[in-house]
């Protein structure tokens, strides 16, 4: 049986370009069967279409425009969740860079509503370890001052407070002295490649 994804983008989308990669290898044995980003411009959007995956954009900054009364981060959460129910196959959703803190609305439709649905997403800290933006710029600066020898990113399911659900793999990422800020995010980033697809590979595998 299929296991179906659907991944959620707001950028360039490497990561997903990760996963169509291992799809298409045959090492994830997953269906993409939509990608939904929240900005028209994301080039990750491309690499849906390349692969001839369904793509959605679903924008926040225009939805609130639209009726800046009765429509909200809430009331999106509700119709982001809506455009995913009509795919009644998914079993996993996956967050590959997407830079939108969901709303309780969202995540509450995939708990408290059958068939409920994980969703997954990639931090670039260990747990407890820089929650929340600028992880891995925060991890550099307590390096350079001797606070810590190492950062590490991890993969968790998503509930309400920030990186903070269920842990689904981590990985240790070490820091150079001859580090600067951008080689450091280079390797996190050849990292969360391979961390995601392994993560996806443990959830439809088991």
């Amino acid at each position: 049986m299929t296991f179906n994804i659907c991944v959620l983008i707001s950028g360039n989308g490497t990561n997903l370009q990760a996963i169509i990669d291992a799809v298409e290898s045959k090492y994830l044995n997953v269906c993409i069967k939509v990608v939904i980003s929240n900005k028209e411009t994301a080039y990750g959007l491309e690499r849906a279409k390349k692969a001839s995956i369904e793509t959605r954009v679903f924008s926040l900054q225009n939805y609130l425009k639209q009726d800046p009364i009765n429509n909200t981060r809430s009331t999106y959460g509700i119709e982001l969740a809506k455009i995913i129910r009509e795919y009644p196959s998914i079993d996993l959703i996956v967050l590959a860079g997407w830079m939108i803190i969901l709303p309780a609305s969202f995540l509450k439709e995939f708990t408290d509503n059958k068939p409920t649905i994980d969703i997954i997403n990639l931090h670039p800290a260990l747990p407890g370890q820089y929650p929340g933006a600028h992880a891995i710029e925060r991890a550099f600066n307590d390096f350079k001052e001797n606070k810590i020898k190492h950062s590490g990113l991890m993969i968790h399911k998503v509930i309400e407070e920030v990186d903070a659900g269920e842990v689904i793999l981590t990985k240790e990422v070490p820091i150079l002295p001859t580090d600067t800020l951008e080689s450091l995010e280079d390797r996190f980033h050849q990292q969360e490649h391979i961390s995601l697809v392994e993560s996806i590979k443990l959830l439809s595998t088991k």
